[in-house]
């Protein structure tokens, strides 16, 4: 894997590419139009990914990107993004993963 990899409910994600996995198709999380945009954070981006990645069946996301936007006119004025691509691993490439991110601590 190439890039920062982290762990979040169950799902691997990657800042970068994963070769050894399997793609599977692009997920994408817009908080801007939620209520009380401006009260969420990566956690709530990487928990709407993490649950559409798991509907397709993967278990990592792969070029995970992330950021905030301001909105002009809007009662929460900043609102999160995210998108990347839903893969799945294999059993020892995923374990592989979790346990290097372990290890870092």
């Amino acid at each position: 894997m190439t890039g920062y990899v982290s762990i979040f409910e169950g799902i691997i994600f990657v800042e970068g590419d994963a070769p050894e996995a399997r793609y599977i198709s692009e997920v994408k999380v817009d908080l801007s139009f939620k209520l009380g945009a401006h009260m969420k954070n990566l956690n709530d981006v990487k928990h709407g990914l993490a649950e559409n990645c798991k509907t397709f069946g993967g278990n990592c996301v792969c070029q995970f990107k992330y950021g905030q936007k301001s909105r002009w006119l809007a009662i929460d004025d900043v609102a999160y993004f995210g998108s990347g691509v839903a893969c799945l691993l294999s059993a020892e490439d995923y374990n592989a993963s979790c346990d290097k991110v372990i290890a870092r601590g």
